[in-house]
């Protein structure tokens, strides 16, 4: 593989590689490996496959059974367990693809693990230079402290910041809390000061055998406390 071909390719794959927070300015070591590597001029297409594939840049570590990129449509095509390490941040899918090195789509079943959170769904879609996310078809978001499912999340990780809509359900194991509702913001320590989760739509929050129902509830995760907005009821259990 000539030189030219490599940095092409590398422009690519780093598109990969910026969902964990790498620019292509980054400077430092660059290795490519797979057991073979192709390219047609005419059509712009490279191909990288045979063994594992793999793209080593600084800290960062991208794998996966094969990749193509369209130098012509900045479009990268990478499938077969694909991983995509660096830091606090792992993507796990089958298959991604990349679009103008920003906009990223993880589909077949996909997670992305960031500290100590990890957002999973069916298909994921990332915008790289926003640092945002989508998850559709059913979410999953997993903290140490609980877990919020939805049909549909929206993640803003430099924000800490979350947005569930259609059949959300929070369950948290340590505040013995269970709580629904049609939408919910959630708002981590770092969003906030303190957690905290904003449910609206036929809101209804059990805990500690205590139920709580309204139009919007508001958790206050660290003193395990619950607002109630609009008309609301409460159930308490005798002790």
């Amino acid at each position: 593989m000539n030189r030219k071909l490599g940095i092409t390719l590398l422009a690519v794959l780093l598109s990969l590689g910026l969902v964990t927070g790498i620019s292509a300015q980054t400077s430092g070591s660059v290795e490519l490996s797979a057991d073979t590597i192709e390219y047609d001029a005419k059509t712009g297409i490279m191909t990288a496959q045979g063994g594992v594939v793999t793209l080593t840049r600084d800290k960062a570590v991208l794998t996966g059974a094969s990749a193509e990129y369209n130098t012509k449509s900045k479009e990268a095509y990478v499938t077969g367990g694909v991983k995509v390490v660096q830091e606090d941040t792992t993507l796990t899918a089958p298959e991604v693809r990349s679009y103008n090195d920003n906009y990223l789509v993880a589909s077949g079943g996909a997670l992305l693990t960031k500290g100590e959170d990890t957002l999973a769904g069916p298909k994921i879609e990332h915008w790289v230079d926003k640092q945002y996310s989508v998850v559709t078809g059913g979410s999953r978001l997993t903290m140490p402290d609980g877990v919020m499912t939805a049909d549909r999340m929206e993640a803003f990780h430099n924000e800490d910041r979350a947005v569930g809509v259609g059949n959300v359900h929070i369950v948290s194991e340590p505040r013995k809390l269970d709580a629904t509702s049609e939408q919910v913001v959630y708002y981590g320590a770092r969003a906030n000061g303190q957690g905290k989760a904003v449910l609206s739509g036929n809101a209804r929050a059990v805990q500690d055998g205590n139920v709580l129902t309204g139009k919007t509830l508001t958790i206050y995760l660290d003193d395990k406390t619950v607002d109630a907005q609009g008309r609301s009821q409460l159930t308490i259990q005798p002790q």
